[in-house]
């Protein structure tokens, strides 16, 4: 029997579709980005800019000095959707090959941009030697190698920030102008964007803000809208979440919110697959209740989320997916859209009503779906397959600014 989705039936299917020998499933092993919390900038930044308002006009020239990799923070003045104008902190990391002269050595840095849970480390480094939340795309060898291309990673914003005020709610389009200011203050004109979940929905904001300075897309697990079920499943979250504020654990709120998002992030297929059905215990009158295999597995999940992630930032940003909207004719020329045919949050018949762009448009997007195991998690754990359709898309970036 195959997994329910939350696409509709009848839809058109005019994505490319790989072929399953060309998506080799990852092992059945369980991913959990690691935190990344805003400590004090590791390398000094220089003077803050000036404010980035809804559009940038101004034309810096390239960041010079910058060597492998450096990390920092600023605080802008920027214009949020619903919270007025008003400072906001935006930690940074930069990695890859310096400025030359007038001209760094790739023309367009690469924003990478994940999940919610992800961050802005990236790749380990002097200052943080940790991993970066995808190893298998990120780093010296990969697909995104910091030795080719230049790569960006940032924090998002949401939750409370530096003096705990709080910041919410906070849109995509509020993130895109906090990663305009970053660019900003790194002197880029240009920046191509690589975003899967959520990070995909803040570069569609982006290339709708500042289209003059968007340059390649490729957006993984992201639409231009959401999908009411998965919409109604974070309501569900939220709402679990606040009962645990209001009952003075708020940490186990959180933790029930993250076993249920785990239930939506991978497919029923893998859980078949990967899960018995029998109970280890079948419990005790008026004792222990039973306990099954699968809880272990979204338990765990849950407990290790509150260890990295604080409720006011889960909140703000759970929230912020469900307020995201770009109109699909904002898109650049230059996008590829990347969808899992077992992802129910984000089915590809919806990345498909992204694709079409405007009637008038004189070629749809670029729309290439992969089978996978994995569901919405895939983007982390097909690796191969998503390396192959990037490693065309920015080679063909490289080759085109070299011969600039």
């Amino acid at each position: 029997m195959a997994p329910p989705s939350l696409a509709l039936p009848g839809k058109p299917r005019p994505a490319t579709r790989l072929p399953a020998s060309q998506a080799p499933a990852s092992p059945l092993s369980e991913s959990s980005a690691p935190a990344f919390p805003v400590p004090a900038s590791p390398v000094p930044t220089s003077p803050l800019p000036a404010p980035a308002r809804r559009s940038v006009s101004r034309r810096p020239g390239p960041v010079s000095g910058l060597r492998e990799s450096a990390g920092g923070r600023i605080r802008p003045q920027l214009a949020f959707d619903h919270l007025g104008e008003r400072e906001a902190t935006v930690a940074y990391e930069v990695h890859g090959p310096a400025a030359c002269g007038s001209r760094p050595a790739t023309a367009v840095p690469t924003l990478v941009l994940g999940g919610i849970s992800a961050g802005r480390h990236l790749l380990a480094a002097a200052f943080d030697a940790t991993p970066g939340w995808w190893p298998g795309l990120v780093g010296r060898g990969t697909v995104l190698d910091p030795g080719r291309r230049q790569l960006i990673g940032v924090d998002y914003l949401g939750g409370t920030d530096d003096t705990s005020a709080l910041l919410r709610p906070v849109t995509t389009h509020d993130q895109a102008r906090a990663i305009a200011a970053v660019l900003d203050h790194l002197g880029i004109v240009r920046a191509s964007f690589v975003g899967a979940s959520y990070g995909g929905m803040v570069a569609l904001a982006f290339a709708e803000l500042f289209p003059e300075r968007t340059g390649r897309l490729v957006v993984l697990c992201a639409a231009h809208r959401t999908h009411p079920m998965a919409t109604a499943v974070r309501s569900v979250q939220r709402a679990v979440v606040g009962l645990g504020v209001d009952s003075g654990d708020t940490g186990r709120g959180l933790s029930l919110a993250r076993a249920l998002a785990m239930t939506t992030y991978r497919s029923t297929r893998e859980f078949e697959e990967r899960f018995s059905p029998f109970a280890l215990s079948a419990g005790t009158p008026g004792g222990d209740p039973a306990r099954f295999p699968v809880q272990d597995y979204i338990e765990a999940r849950g407990a290790d989320f509150v260890r990295r992630f604080d409720t006011e930032r889960y909140l703000a940003l759970s929230e912020s997916i469900d307020l995201h909207s770009t109109r699909p004719g904002s898109l650049p020329e230059h996008a590829l859209l990347v969808s899992f045919d077992t992802d129910i949050l984000v089915p590809p018949w919806l990345m498909d009503e992204l694709a079409a762009r405007d009637p008038g448009a004189e070629s749809p997007a670029r729309h290439v779906t992969i089978p996978s195991l994995y569901g919405h998690d895939a983007f982390l754990k097909e690796t191969e397959a998503v390396s192959a359709l990037l490693r065309g898309e920015l080679d063909q970036l490289h080759e085109e600014e070299a011969a600039r």
